[in-house]
């Protein structure tokens, strides 16, 4: 089987994206020919988004040129390269939906069509209608959907540190997992969402079908006010509004945010969460499977024309 994948932690690092190495190479291990292409960079709540006014950069790197803080050797030499057909592809200014884009009708020409799609491993879970909402890796699965193709957006269950161990158990597993799906694959489905444990013994534990859990923002916990920053604001390059460089400061009101993501309420719902869904599935130890389709759909039963002053 001819597999995509991408993601949406960057290429491998220890701190942002510690699974896909592993995960890829597992993957091959099982006898799949696996294409990958990557952003170079984080796009971690970014949805399925394009950037549409970056222009993107493609550059083939050969997994054994990455080093383990999300850069690579950009003077490795290809031709030591011991499998053919081995080389990564990052993206300059890519999201997990235009990895998807360029990795389905531009990069990997010379290969078989894709089979399937795997949006991951997540550098951790993914469970709830929020973050599947919210998360790239979600959104790479929903943009292969769009597409036609098959596709699984995988998480590991913990943004902690874990050993070689347990991350090579839980690729193994997910690898099992992957199979079984593309395998049994039921006709309503367009993409699932997979979040994987990590613990040393995940190989040995159950396999569930799950719901999405529910979940609203109950109040703002996304951003924070922060310290002003020098920036260019109409032309000009101003420091918490003052004058700078000898241009007169701004005289409109600016507030400076930054991403400050307070989830301590949102992790209680989630320990709190009712059996049978991703989130206490998961957090029980268990490898949650929930089946998804790639559409915001109407709501039934609403139709006819609309009488505005009645």
């Amino acid at each position: 089987m001819h597999i995509l994948v991408v993601n949406d932690d960057g290429p491998p690092s220890k701190r942002l994206s510690p699974y896909i190495h592993p995960f890829v190479s597992a993957l091959q291990d099982a006898g799949h020919l696996v294409s990958v292409a990557i952003p170079a960079a984080s796009r971690s709540w970014i949805g399925k988004a394009h950037l549409i006014e970056a222009s993107l950069k493609a550059t083939y790197v050969p997994p054994d040129a990455f080093r383990n803080d999300g850069t690579w050797d950009e003077h490795h030499n290809s031709s030591e390269t011991k499998q053919p057909q081995s080389e990564w592809v990052v993206i300059r200014n890519g999201t997990p939906a235009s990895c998807v884009q360029l990795g389905l009708f531009n990069l990997f020409n010379d290969r078989p069509p894709v089979d399937l799609v795997i949006s991951g491993p997540n550098h951790g879970r993914n469970a709830s209608t929020v973050y599947n909402l919210s998360s790239g890796t979600v959104g790479g699965a929903l943009e292969a959907a769009t597409c036609s193709k098959r596709a699984i957006a995988i998480s590991f269950g913990s943004k902690d540190p874990q050993p070689d161990e347990i991350i090579r158990a839980a690729a193994r597993h997910a690898v099992k997992v992957v199979n079984y799906l593309y395998e049994h694959w039921h006709d309503s489905v367009e993409l699932y969402n997979l979040n994987v444990p990590m613990r040393k013994d995940v190989e040995s534990r159950p396999v569930r079908w799950t719901e999405a859990l529910p979940y609203y923002w109950p109040r703002g916990c996304m951003y924070a006010e922060a310290a002003g920053e020098q920036k260019m604001v109409n032309g000009h390059t101003e420091t918490n509004g003052e004058a700078v460089n000898g241009t007169s400061g701004s005289h409109l009101k600016e507030i400076d945010f930054t991403w400050a993501a307070e989830l301590s309420e949102m992790k209680k719902t989630l320990q709190s969460s009712p059996e049978g869904t991703d989130a206490h599935t998961v957090l029980n130890g268990d490898t949650s499977v929930t089946a998804l389709r790639a559409n915001f759909w109407h709501v039934p039963n609403l139709e006819g024309p609309i009488d505005l002053d009645g």
